[in-house]
């Protein structure tokens, strides 16, 4: 049996309500720990980045929630959504359904919680005393870039994974290795040659970083050349994945059977 599109966007918003309940009621504290367990990583993180290094500098406290609360989002989207096809396994052996249903329903449900460390984002920079400013209301855009470029490499490693299962551990190094080349804990003007930054810059997350930053710590509105040809890029990704999930769609069937 073949979903139609209003019961493919009934199952999609049931499944994720669903999982969100789930995942919350498997915890004492539910739903706090969609907050919780971001600040605790940040706050780890100030403890050894900035109370050693910075001697618990505001400044600092601004640039690394600037920049780790947004590549959190990013690294736990891409790495939930790499198995989220294996995962699906159940509903692919009862109905044929577009298998980008699995990595987009994963990204959905980071992406509601991330709305909640955001919020806990700007209320972590105002108690510090960051003045807020109009154009903080740029970060809007910057969500939806970096939205595009979860949703691209979502569906890249989703679509691995089904045929290269060990290739999970592979993208597990690459995040580790992402976390310390984009700048989350470094000016890259500071340390990287002026003849490299654009180089460096390639990095979409560290692009994206330094746009965050731009915004809400220098009030500057973002670089919008980069950020159009990122967007343009991710786009042109995206629609190449989903044409490609089509075609293997009975592949990714026997895959996971």
């Amino acid at each position: 049996m073949r979903l139609a599109g209003r019961q493919l966007v009934r199952v999609f918003l049931t499944k994720l309500k669903f999982n969100l309940r789930s995942e919350a009621s498997k915890t004492y504290l539910g739903y706090i720990w969609w907050i919780l367990e971001p600040a605790l990583f940040v706050a780890v993180l100030y403890l050894i980045f900035g109370t050693f290094r910075a001697r618990g500098n505001p400044e600092f406290v601004f640039f690394l929630v600037c920049g780790m609360l947004p590549f959190l989002w990013f690294s736990k989207s891409v790495t939930n959504s790499s198995r989220s096809i294996l995962t699906g396994k159940g509903l692919i052996n009862q109905v044929s359904i577009h298998k980008a249903f699995f990595p987009l329903l994963s990204i959905s449900e980071n992406l509601v919680k991330q709305v909640f460390v955001f919020i806990l984002m700007l209320v972590l920079l105002l108690s510090y005393g960051l003045e807020p400013d109009l154009s903080w209301l740029y970060l809007f855009i910057l969500i939806i870039v970096q939205l595009l470029v979860i949703v691209a490499c979502a569906l890249i490693v989703a679509a691995i994974i089904p045929f290269v299962p060990d290739f999970h551990y592979i993208i597990a190094t690459g995040m580790t290795l992402l976390l310390l080349v984009s700048g989350l804990f470094f000016d890259y003007r500071t340390l990287v040659l002026p003849e490299h930054q654009e180089l460096f810059l390639l990095n979409p997350m560290a692009r994206l970083i330094k746009n965050y930053r731009q915004v809400l710590m220098d009030n500057l509105q973002p670089d919008w050349l980069a950020l159009g040809i990122l967007a343009a890029g991710c786009a042109v990704v995206i629609f190449g994945m989903l044409a490609l999930y089509r075609r293997l769609d009975t592949a990714f069937a026997r895959a996971v059977s």
